[in-house]
């Protein structure tokens, strides 16, 4: 039986029965029917009312869920007709924004710096890359220069110069060889 229709579960059964020419009344054709009813109707009828016969089994069920769908119907107008849905398996509450995602929302779409001008359009080459500063841009396109007496390199720890730069680094010691 799918959903609350046992009109149509009835209708369907019978009708298999009588194509395959079986009487309403054997015990495998009383357990077809039971085995076609959801579980807690069967559990009902059958605690309920024992029905021994096919016709008490089919006059019981739909007795039982015609109670069913009233008892339903009354505890939704009880409710305030708002239904609750039953989450079926195990699903979070809500879906949870993943803290690693990039935030694309409007206006978060586009980097800048602080402090950095507005894009101009009209100004900005073809494919709208501008490079925007860092050390290594030194002095390309009117950029200003970092001044290195505050930095310290990562490598000798000293201030003055960049890792890269550092005369501790065998490729930046002068080649001695003679």
């Amino acid at each position: 039986m799918k959903g609350e229709d046992i009109d149509a579960y009835i209708v369907k059964i019978e009708e298999l029965i009588r194509l395959a020419e079986y009487r309403f009344d054997v015990p495998q054709t009383i357990e077809t029917f039971t085995d076609g009813l959801p579980t807690g109707l069967y559990q009902k009828v059958l605690e309920l009312d024992r029905p021994a016969t096919y016709e008490q089994w089919k006059q019981v069920a739909i007795n039982h869920q015609q109670d069913y769908i009233h008892m339903k119907a009354r505890l939704k107008a009880h409710r305030g007709g708002i239904p609750t849905p039953r989450q079926r398996g195990w699903m979070p509450r809500q879906m949870m924004p993943d803290p690693n995602a990039m935030d694309t929302s409007a206006g978060r779409t586009r980097g800048r710096v602080t402090g950095s001008d507005e894009m101009n359009l009209a100004t900005m080459p073809r494919g709208g890359y501008v490079p925007r500063g860092g050390f290594m841009q030194g002095n390309q396109r009117g950029g200003r220069q970092r001044d290195l007496h505050e930095v310290e390199c990562y490598t000798c720890h000293k201030k003055g110069h960049l890792s890269c730069n550092c005369p501790q680094h065998t490729w930046n010691k002068p080649n001695n060889t003679q």
